[in-house]
């Protein structure tokens, strides 16, 4: 009954959602099915003629219509994570955080290690130069743990400045994703150092909305970070997405132009729900007119159900 080279158009994705998600199943549409006229046993030859040609002029509003909303769906394509600051469940960005609070890392460049070794040596230096006994000896043990913890409380990371905790954070940044020691130019590793230092300033940004001077600052940052792994895309495909994935990105994040302006700011929410793009009038006309395109391919797949089982008594499968 159906010609075989029937065409099913897919939407890419589900009509009406404002973001691509690959688990969402296309909407499809088989405009011969849509526009199938159901025609009575019974009919005249001239209702017959005038229905195929009703079917004809439906079949190729269905085709205009349906090419149309993918066309307006491609120009409205919407970020799959945040190309700022990527995935809020990225593990990398997590483990920076925590590194920060924890108290074997101190503050203005201090090693733990080094730390505890001039501790010790004072410790000892002191207890050298004892010569009044054990009981002396242990006051000496109390008095170095305390300045030991009076040093810890005053080196703890919590007290110190965010120019600090960014340095932790670019050098833990860089130990992670080095190909080899010492190794400070990979692609990789800067655009995991870019990283760090985006979420380093991004508490600014929020809390400063008028100091454009930074916003271009962190601008300029992801800027720099989407040319960067563009190269590694190039010269190194397994290691890029090895990377975009580590660092909680997703490759259209990446490929495509992105301008961190106030459409940005207000589609992530950056500053809560603070509207800073009014549309136009000319935008909601069009806004309105688009919708009213969605409502239409809905209609054209409720109304290809409906023929399907008019016509074979059944529910179609791949609706």
């Amino acid at each position: 009954m159906f010609k075989a080279a029937t065409r099913f158009f897919s939407i890419g994705r589900t009509l009406g959602s404002s973001a691509v998600s690959p688990a969402v199943q296309p909407v499809k549409v088989s405009p011969v099915l849509a526009a199938r006229q159901i025609i009575p046993e019974n009919a005249s030859k001239s209702k017959r003629k005038s229905s195929r040609r009703r079917e004809k002029r439906l079949k190729s509003q269905i085709i205009r219509d349906v090419n149309n909303l993918k066309q307006v769906e491609i120009r409205s394509f919407k970020f799959q994570v945040d190309p700022v600051l990527g995935s809020p469940d990225c593990a990398f960005i997590k483990r920076l955080n925590t590194a920060l609070n924890e108290p074997t890392h101190l503050a203005y460049g201090f090693e733990r290690e080094e730390f505890e070794k001039l501790l010790y040596g004072a410790q000892k230096a002191s207890l050298d130069q004892n010569i009044a006994g054990d009981e002396v000896a242990e006051s000496i043990f109390a008095i170095e743990e305390k300045k030991r913890k009076a040093l810890l409380t005053i080196l703890h990371m919590k007290n110190t400045n965010a120019k600090d905790k960014k340095k932790l954070a670019i050098k833990l940044a860089r130990e992670e994703f080095q190909r080899e020691e010492g190794d400070t130019a990979s692609p990789e590793v800067q655009a995991a150092v870019l990283t760090a230092r985006i979420h380093s300033g991004w508490d600014h940004v929020k809390n400063s909305f008028k100091d454009k001077v930074h916003s271009q600052y962190i601008r300029q940052l992801v800027h720099k970070r989407q040319r960067i792994l563009k190269y590694l895309k190039k010269d190194n495909p397994e290691q890029y997405f090895y990377a975009i994935a580590k660092l909680g990105l997703t490759d259209d994040v990446i490929t495509n132009e992105f301008n961190m302006g106030r459409q940005y700011f207000q589609d992530f929410k950056v500053f809560g729900d603070k509207q800073l793009v009014k549309p136009s009038n000319k935008e909601k006309a069009k806004a309105a007119k688009v919708e009213d395109l969605k409502k239409r391919v809905q209609d054209y797949n409720r109304l290809a159900k409906e023929n399907y089982e008019a016509l074979y008594g059944k529910p179609n499968p791949s609706a």
